[in-house]
């Protein structure tokens, strides 16, 4: 499943890893304390195996605008992965 989106302007492809491969990476990033998802670990995950750029460089937790990752990228790509985003979707900050 593939979804196109855009943020602040720029096209970006989500492509999915399979349900095989989430439910993998939700064992492999959830904090046994917390029982939270590791945001460092997803987000790199997802920065290299998701998020494809229609132009440009890929983005990376060490890139991306800290304001577009806090009011974007960490709310939408936890509810892809969960089959709960749309395409088509626009997302602008500030």
């Amino acid at each position: 499943m593939d979804n196109i989106i855009e943020v602040n302007g720029k096209t970006y492809t989500l492509q999915h890893p399979g349900l095989r491969e989430w439910v993998k990476l939700q064992s492999d990033m959830v904090n046994v304390v917390t029982k939270k998802l590791d945001m460092e670990k997803l987000m790199d995950y997802c920065f290299e195996h998701v998020v494809f750029p229609e132009d440009g460089e890929k983005i990376s937790l060490d890139t991306v605008d800290i304001d577009e990752y806090t009011e974007v990228w960490q709310d939408i790509l936890p509810r892809f992965l969960r089959g709960k985003l749309e395409s088509g979707y626009t997302f602008k900050t500030k």
